[in-house]
């Protein structure tokens, strides 16, 4: 079973912006989350929050799973 909030999230902007979520629990959610907060979005990369690893890079349009 997954621990809560695995994940650390980097999301880049439209607007050249980048913004770090680093408690994120379901991806699906929180990519729910920045279609409706920030649909400026255009993708995301996704790390283990514990150490830190890289895992994987979503773009705006593709789905995610819960977990990874």
């Amino acid at each position: 079973m997954k621990q809560k909030n695995d994940y650390s999230v980097v999301v880049f902007l439209s607007t050249g912006e980048v913004k770090k979520w680093t408690y994120v629990h379901k991806l699906s959610g929180f990519v729910q989350f920045l279609d409706n907060k920030h649909s400026e979005w255009i993708y995301m990369n996704v790390y283990n929050r514990r150490n830190r690893k890289y895992l994987k890079r979503f773009y705006k349009g593709n789905s995610a799973p819960d977990f990874l």
